[in-house]
């Protein structure tokens, strides 16, 4: 048989065993990959808050936890919530993944397109052997369009002074420092009333809440405080931002007044129209002052100066003495404050680095393996390991040939990370005894001072 006519019959029977062996070829070294979704239809509005969920996925268990970057978009906002990141396993192709996603807050301050950069996430996971490999994946291209839908945002940040609106219902309450009785909160001339505002943002961050409107009728002066915000809400009915405004309002003449309503403007997700929500207004009857210095009949108190309509000299004497004392202890503050300045930082730069040293690293992880604290200790023994060999936990190990300890290290990543349900506790004594081993405290150098005297018998 000629030898082309014996190739035209083999080449069918090589493309079929090529197509049956492909699937095991293709699935012998399956790797790592990245999903990105995003949890909103575009396109968003502008002022909207996103959730953006990046999921990825490795063969067999992760051996250390990816560190997510801060995505940087231009003309928007990109956050990542304080919250800790979700573990799950999937199944492709016959495959086991292990995976970790972490979700990120996008909320765009403009129209336009915007494409999330293409970071590259690096980390250690499992090979089908079990021995440790690099692993690393780039974030695939993502983009995300936003507008204003219609003139409802555009004319509620126009109402606004420019200012960004969130897109969410906010809801605002208040509570006040005096009870109210029948509705009217009854004071003294010079008393004051604290007025605490609580506004709260569902699935949105407290930094995106605009400040709250408020004012003060004429003859009241009012205060405000640095706002505080949290994105933990404990008393909320769900996820989302709070922003606690604290009001003081001082009252120096008696009188009745009304403290205007305090409102905060938003835009409804719904309509795409702006609207405004409010703490109502609070009706104040101040009386006269309690303690009302009495006057002398006929003319100024005992001790004021003459001419002066009342004036206590005392009076003077003691504001002139206050002020010198206050511009004393200031100009001492302003020759001194520079000199606590550096000491502050010296010392807290001395603070940080035995914080950050090896030795505090490896006490922090021999605690937290007592304590049972799984989480703790893998964070703990890859900043030890970090600082002191320059390696990963698995590479020290296997450096190290001690088999005891490659296996308590291994336990505890295949405890966080692994693919199989994790037992409710973890037992750190086993991985503290193999530390024990191997790892010691960085020895002290006691410095002795030279001595003074040359030596005898030169």
């Amino acid at each position: 048989m000629p030898p082309s006519a014996w190739l035209r019959r083999a080449a069918p029977l090589v493309l079929l065993l090529a197509a049956w062996l492909w699937p095991w070829l293709a699935r012998a070294a399956p790797a790592p990959t990245v999903r990105v979704e995003v949890s909103a239809r575009q396109p968003v509005l502008v002022g909207q808050q996103v959730g953006i969920d990046v999921t990825i996925l490795a063969p067999n268990y992760f051996l250390s936890a990816p560190a997510f970057p801060a995505l940087e978009v231009p003309g928007a906002v990109v956050t990542q919530p304080d919250t800790r990141a979700v573990n799950s396993t999937e199944t492709i192709d016959g495959v086991t993944y292990a995976g970790i996603r972490k979700s990120y807050a996008f909320t765009a301050e403009q129209d336009g397109e915007f494409r999330l950069p293409g970071a590259t996430i690096r980390f250690t996971y499992a090979g089908d052997d079990g021995a440790p490999r690099e692993g690393s994946v780039t974030l695939p291209v993502t983009t995300i369009r936003a507008g204003t839908g219609g003139t409802g945002t555009a004319a509620a940040r126009a109402a606004s002074g420019r200012r960004l609106l969130p897109v969410a219902r906010l809801s605002v309450t208040q509570t006040l420092d005096h009870d109210p009785d029948h509705g009217v909160v009854r004071l003294h001339a010079g008393d004051a009333l604290v007025r605490t505002v609580t506004t709260f943002a569902p699935q949105t961050q407290a930094m995106m809440i605009v400040p709250p409107h408020a004012a003060a009728p004429r003859g009241v002066r009012m205060f405000r405080a640095d706002a505080r915000l949290s994105d933990q809400a404990r008393d909320a009915p769900g996820p989302g931002g709070t922003r606690i405004d604290t009001l003081t309002y001082v009252f120096e003449r008696p009188g009745t007044y009304t403290l205007p309503a305090v409102t905060a403007d938003w835009v409804d997700p719904a309509t795409r129209q702006p609207a405004r929500s409010e703490a109502p207004a609070v009706k104040v009857e101040v009386a006269a002052a309690r303690h009302a210095g009495a006057l002398a009949p006929g003319g100024p108190p005992a001790g004021a100066l003459p001419g002066e309509g009342g004036l206590p000299w005392r009076t003077l004497l003691w504001a002139a003495g206050a002020l010198l004392g206050a511009a004393a202890l200031a100009l001492l503050w302003r020759r001194l404050r520079p000199r606590l300045a550096r000491l502050q930082q010296r010392r807290a730069e001395r603070r940080r680095a035995r914080a950050e040293g090896a030795d505090a690293r490896l006490a922090a992880t021999l605690r937290a393996c007592r304590a049972g604290d799984a989480a703790a200790a893998s964070q703990a023994l890859g900043g030890w390991t970090r600082a002191a060999h320059g390696t990963t936990p698995a590479a020290w190990a296997e450096a190290a040939g001690d088999a005891a300890l490659a296996d308590a290290i291994t336990g505890l990543q295949r405890h966080l990370y692994g693919a199989a349900p994790a037992p409710s506790a973890w037992d750190g004594n086993p991985l503290a005894q193999a530390l024990g081993r191997h790892a010691r405290p960085a020895p002290r150098h006691r410095h002795r001072a030279a001595s003074a005297l040359p030596p005898l018998n030169p």
